[in-house]
């Protein structure tokens, strides 16, 4: 039996309800976690997002020449501890000193550190502990993942794909292969989810200043 994963973007009861399948009826539950694990990856890989509120120990970062390092991940979580650690030569080893907290700013909606210095140096010079995401996944984000994991469990068990579905005042429509879509951009196209991955995508990210 598959495992939903701890990061999941929905969950299976949210797209049983999508496709209409009865709460107590479990024959299919394997399928849709598969495909909710599948459909997350696919948003994720995407948007280069981590969604889930995660924490990132010693990612290291190039010197960038400025007063900024962007973070691979958004939003911090500025409870958080965050630290930023430097090498003290400009060796590829392992000596690092700990940069005093004052120098150093998280702008959290954006995912980057505003310093107080100029980061300077070569490859891998900076290493950072953050954590990053969101505690309550966004709605938008998480009926995506349902949108688009119910049109991979109907698309995998039915002899034709479900084109429109409507579930009382909202109407889904579906991915038609036949259509000429024949990758993941052209999947979200197709079921008009670009735009709302597009909103979260990590390029570029923008700085609050």
């Amino acid at each position: 039996m598959a495992s939903l994963l701890s990061y999941a973007l929905t969950t299976v009861a949210d797209v049983k309800e999508t496709l209409d399948i009865a709460s107590n009826d479990t024959t299919k539950d394997n399928l849709i976690t598969r495909k909710i694990n599948q459909a997350t990856e696919m948003i994720e890989n995407y948007t280069g997002r981590r969604f889930k509120l995660t924490r990132y120990a010693d990612e290291e970062y190039d010197a960038t020449g400025t007063d900024q390092l962007i973070l691979r991940q958004r939003p911090v979580d500025t409870a958080y501890t965050f630290q930023i650690d430097a090498r003290n030569t400009s060796l590829n080893d392992n000596d690092w000193d700990t940069v005093d907290s004052e120098l150093s700013f998280v702008d959290s909606k954006a995912g980057v550190a505003d310093l107080n210095f100029i980061s300077v140096g070569g490859w891998n010079r900076y290493r950072v502990t953050y954590r990053a995401g969101y505690s309550t996944i966004p709605s938008d984000i998480s009926e995506a993942c349902v949108t688009l994991a119910a049109y991979l469990v109907e698309s995998g068990t039915s002899g034709t794909n479900v084109k429109k579905k409507q579930e009382g005042a909202r109407s889904i429509e579906y991915f038609d292969p036949k259509a000429g879509a024949t990758n993941t951009s052209d999947i979200f196209d197709m079921l008009n989810l670009t735009g709302t991955l597009n909103a979260y995508s990590n390029n570029p990210i923008l700085p609050d200043k």
